[in-house]
């Protein structure tokens, strides 16, 4: 299991999470597997997701979209099991790519993080993933 460190800017100087609060369902488009990133001072998990289709009224995204899941420090507390081209439930904040920074497994792409309780969550094959 690689580690690697990495400051990606998803927060405000006052710490908490930028971007926009979504609930959204949408497709794994691609995995990292065994591989956790360990930015702002804990784990996590990376995965791609695309044909978001919006469960809170906003609008929906087609185009890819780069999850980072709180594994440690607060996270989730485990790596979720995902396979490609499954469908998967994400709350959380959704940062536009023209907002976001470019990062390890992330070429540049829109950015959803903050996936874990208390401002959202992971639903992915009947289990809700949201605190450790």
């Amino acid at each position: 299991m690689a580690h690697h460190h990495h400051e990606m800017h998803l927060r405000r100087p006052d710490g908490s999470g930028r971007g926009v609060k979504r609930h959204v369902s949408a497709n794994v488009a691609r995995i990292f597997p065994n591989d956790r990133i360990s930015t702002d001072g804990a784990e996590h998990q990376h995965i791609w997701i695309d044909a978001l289709e919006a469960l809170d009224g906003g609008p929906d995204y087609a185009d890819d979209v780069f999850v980072a899941i709180r594994i440690t420090n607060g996270g989730i507390g485990q790596d979720i099991p995902f396979e490609v081209d499954t469908p998967v439930e994400l709350q959380g904040l959704f940062i536009p790519a023209s907002e976001a920074d470019p990062g390890p497994d992330d070429p540049g792409l829109a950015v959803m993080h903050f996936v874990h309780a208390p401002e959202g969550f992971v639903r992915y094959q009947g289990v809700t993933y949201e605190r450790g």
